[in-house]
Formats: C-alpha cells, structure tokens, sequence
C-alpha cells in the first residue's frame, strides 16, 4: 500500500504545498494587477480586498475618534476652565478699580463744589473732614479733624457744598464738634418767598426733616421752594445761606400759624468734606 500519501509525512506535505501554491497565486495576481495598470482580476481582487478591509478601518475610526475626543476634551475643559477663572479674576479686578476710581471722582467733584461755594462768599473759612458721628440721645453732632490750631472757634457756622449743616460747640487743638441744625435744640432764622418772609427752623432730632415756625396763616408757600438763613437771630449765621426745602404745609381753621416742614438740602446723615466759616454770632467775623 502507498501509505505514504496518508501517513503523517502525507499529511505535513499537503499543507506545504498548499502554502506554496498559495504564494505563487498571490505573485502572480501582483503581477498581473501591474502590467494591467489598475484593471483585470489584480484589480478585482485589490478591489474586494477594500471592500472587506474598510468597513473594519471604519468601525476602527468610530470607535477609536470618540475616545481621542474625550481625552482631547478633557484636556481643553481644563485649560478653558483655567483661562475663565483667571478672566473673572481679571473682571473683578477692573470693576474695583471702577469703583475706586468712581469713588475718587465723587470726592474730587465735592471738593471742587465746596471750594466754589455759591453762598457766604467773601468770608474766609477752614476745610474740614467729619471723621465721626456722635449723636446722643440728647444732642445730634459730628466731629472735624480741625481745631483751634486751624483757627476754629466756637460758635462759627459750617456748611457743606449744599448748604448750612451746624455750628461748632466745643474745640480742642486739633478737633472740634459740631452741633447739627437737625438737633432739638438747634433753631435757625430762615427768610423765604419773594417778600423774604421771615420763619424759624428748629430741630426734631431726625436728619430727614426740620419743623418752621412762626409762620403766619396764608403766607404763599410752596411745596420745592428755598428756604435760607435770615441773618437774624443777633447774627449767628450769615444770610443767604441754603437751608432746606419746603417739604409739607398744612393749615387748620383756627389755628396760630402754618404747620411747615422743610428737608435740609445737605444730606446730615453722610457728611464728609465740609466748610467752618470766619464767622462769630453777632456778625463779625472770626
């Protein structure tokens, strides 16, 4: 028997063979897809060869592209969130420096009006800051950071760059304390209307408000309107000074005279660059 072709040395010879044959139907197909230029069975076959390899590379790129993508994006969120934080910081930065360049503004424009004061022209005066507020349950006062070293002296009006806050009380050597027009006992000689009709603003011990008396019943009066310093009351302020504007008036039948309210033009509760005028009651100056 020809066990030969059976036998293991058959069986290993086969696939040998088979390998070979293999081999040389590949070279050949290379050589015929060469000298064809693209066309005949080489090109066919490159052609199915495609077909089954570029749905794999396909699906290859589907599943590798969104994995690149989340480590890409991963990466870029971290350098965005990066470049947001130091933006807002940035932002914040600017809008402080706007605030303070406001605040700045504000003061400079206070300080131009207090120097350029509209009212007690002619009279020489010490600028002055409120460093403290000191209202007590009897006596609504503030503090200035000038005193008898400066040239103040009790008695002298101050004002501010809108109109007549007080009067200087007490004085150290360099401080003194100002009784506001607001406070209960405080009470100024105000003129107003075209006939200069004469009133008198006392304290109520709120900032907001100032009541006038002695006003006789069907004075014109009118809501907005301008009350100033009378230069009365044995000259304690100069005349013509700002005080406050009518804010009420009512009249009863019967009653002795006007019940009017005015709100003082300078704001007493925020105070801070202010004016004491050369100015001593009786209507001398300092």
């Amino acid at each position: 028997m020809a066990t030969g072709d059976y036998g293991t040395g058959g069986f290993i010879a086969r696939p040998r063979i088979t390998l070979v044959v293999l081999v040389l139907a590949s070279l050949t197909l290379v050589t015929i897809s060469y000298k064809s230029h693209g066309g005949g069975i080489g090109s066919i076959f490159q052609n199915s060869l495609r077909s089954i390899t570029n749905p794999i590379r396909s699906s290859a790129d589907a599943v590798v592209r969104p994995i690149d993508n989340v480590f890409s994006g991963a990466f870029h969120y971290s350098s965005l969130k990066q470049q947001e934080s130091k933006l807002q910081h940035q932002v914040s930065t600017l809008k402080n420096q706007v605030l303070i360049a406001n605040k700045y503004q504000s003061e400079a424009q206070s300080l131009s009006k207090l120097i350029n004061l509209p009212f007690a022209q002619g009279l020489p005066s010490v600028a002055a800051i409120v460093d403290n507020y000191s209202p007590t349950n009897t006596q609504l006062s503030v503090d200035l950071d000038k005193g008898s070293s400066q040239g103040i002296k009790v008695g002298e009006p101050v004002v501010s760059s809108l109109g007549l806050i007080g009067r200087v009380v007490s004085v150290t050597s360099n401080s003194s304390t100002v009784l506001l027009i607001a406070d209960p006992t405080s009470s100024v000689g105000v003129e107003f209307g075209k006939s200069n009709h004469i009133a008198l603003a006392v304290g109520k011990g709120s900032f907001s408000s100032l009541s006038v008396a002695l006003v006789n019943p069907g004075t014109p009066i009118h809501k907005g309107e301008t009350m100033f310093t009378s230069g009365l009351q044995g000259g304690i302020f100069p005349p013509g000074i700002p005080v406050g504007v009518v804010a009420s008036y009512s009249y009863l039948p019967g009653d002795l005279q006007e019940h009017v309210t005015i709100s003082p033009l300078a704001n007493l509760a925020h105070l801070q660059y202010v004016k004491v005028l050369e100015w001593l009651p009786g209507g001398s100056k300092g």
